[in-house]
């Protein structure tokens, strides 16, 4: 056993929260120590190389108003690229159900269309959001764990149900590759408030006619700057496995048998890696339910190269949404010109996700060009399979994002993020007023200000 001292803080995980507290830390005079179990910075934020194009993973897109991305490039350099162009395109996209290929312009009379007359135009991957901005209780972001509001922390079907969609509408309306949750009935519309209220929030913050950004060659070279910054390098392949927090100091132990030691711990763990790790004594009451019951999101990208534009000859749009395994085909454009699709990626969510997770990589890859070239036959032939990120199955995040169930944002939110002894916890699940990237970098300069303030 080899025991390390000498660090104010040790930070366990190197994504955006845990290097933006240790950066934050080190800026007011703290020695830091990082440990990260894998072998690269960034935890969701993961950019992966194929056909010379960075196809993410994670981090996919940065807000025009994430303040603090924003700031942190500016900082170190990193010139982001405007990908207003490019969402564009987003909204060209035909829906499958059950096999049946459906343009956007046969929707709003189409018989499989069960949705009430006033959102018969609504397509069914927008519907659930707009109607969260129309129907928002929230008036800022800020405020969704106001005791007030915990009456709209009742399911999506519930709240789907209240504005008039029966059960076969809730069903186009939400089910069909949902991004929170299994079905309308596992997650809370409160989630789905703040999400829409942040949104809202962004647009002001954003330049005029800019909706995101992303950053050439991979967003993952924001973290990897970040880690750059530090006066200590990040220490790979630490696994932690225990932290025990005492009168005077913590103590994080590693699977490599090292044991680290210092008066303060930040953890910025995703929730499911959390669970893995023993914390001693154990968190007390709604804090330990939370981190033992809060969900995290399965999420599984496949990505395809083109070898030729099939969708000109079908005369379909680029990309489609379906209820069957191939998800959300987005056509990527990621090369100079925003017309020229430069890649695929299908994403499944939820059930869609899990379904694959569970057959040998080629099978899977079998089924989803399957269903593609079963709705698009002149695709047959003409997608080559690059490669594919299964959230849920990284050990070291165990799903894409965290989501809460019916009635646990009013139960617990503002309870996990409390300081357990001497740890401190942060990530993405523990923001209060920002999400994604930016909400991590939130919750790991909170952390930070509040060990400088002790």
């Amino acid at each position: 056993m080899r025991r390390h001292t000498g660090s104010d803080v040790i930070v366990v995980g190197a994504g955006l929260a845990g290097l933006n507290a240790a950066l934050h830390l080190q800026e007011g005079g703290a020695r830091v120590e990082v440990l990260e179990a894998r072998d690269h910075v960034g935890g969701r934020v993961q950019s992966m190389r194929q056909l010379g194009h960075s196809q993410e993973a994670g981090g996919t897109y940065i807000g025009a108003g994430y303040e603090r991305i924003t700031a942190v490039c500016a900082r170190v350099g990193i010139e982001l690229v405007d990908v207003t162009p490019m969402l564009a395109f987003f909204r060209e996209q035909d829906l499958v159900l059950d096999g049946e290929l459906i343009r956007q312009s046969e929707w709003p009379g189409h018989p499989r269309n069960v949705l009430p007359e006033s959102f018969k135009t609504q397509m069914p991957w927008t519907l659930h959001r707009t109607l969260a901005a129309q129907d928002n209780p929230l008036p800022a972001p800020e405020r969704w764990l106001d005791p007030e509001f915990s009456v709209h922390d009742v399911s999506v079907r519930s709240w789907l149900t209240r504005l008039g969609l029966d059960e076969s509408g809730v069903r186009i309306a939400y089910d069909l590759n949902p991004s929170f949750g299994n079905h309308a009935g596992d997650v809370s519309a409160l989630l789905l408030f703040f999400r829409a209220a942040f949104s809202v929030a962004q647009r002001r913050l954003a330049p005029d006619g800019v909706l995101g950004y992303t950053v050439e060659n991979g967003v993952q070279r924001i973290p990897a700057a970040m880690s750059d910054l530090l006066d200590e390098e990040v220490q790979f392949g630490k696994t932690v496995t225990a932290i025990t927090t005492g009168n005077h100091e913590a103590e994080v132990r590693c699977a490599s048998g090292d044991v680290h030691v210092a008066p303060h711990v930040i953890c910025a763990l995703p929730v499911g890696v959390l669970r893995d790790v023993i914390i001693d004594p154990t968190p007390p009451g709604l804090q330990g339910e939370a981190f033992r019951s809060l969900a995290s999101q399965p999420v599984t990208q496949m990505y395809f190269g083109h070898r030729s534009r099939f969708w000109d000859e079908d005369g379909h749009a680029a990309s489609l949404f379906s209820n069957g395994p191939v998800g959300m085909l987005a056509a990527a454009r990621n090369g100079r010109d925003p017309k020229e699709v430069t890649s695929f990626t299908a994403w499944n969510m939820g059930p869609n996700a899990r379904k694959l997770d569970s057959l040998p990589e080629q099978d899977a890859v079998r089924t989803v060009l399957k269903e593609i070239e079963a709705v698009r036959p002149a695709s047959k032939g003409k997608l080559e399979y690059l490669g594919l990120k299964a959230w849920d199955r990284d050990p070291y995040t165990r799903g894409a994002w965290a989501y809460y169930k019916p009635g646990q944002i009013s139960r617990f939110a503002s309870e996990m993020g409390r300081p357990h002894g001497r740890i401190q916890f942060c990530g993405e699940h523990l923001s209060r007023i920002a999400r994604g990237m930016e909400g991590a970098m939130e919750s790991g300069e909170k952390a930070a200000r509040t060990i400088l303030g002790m």
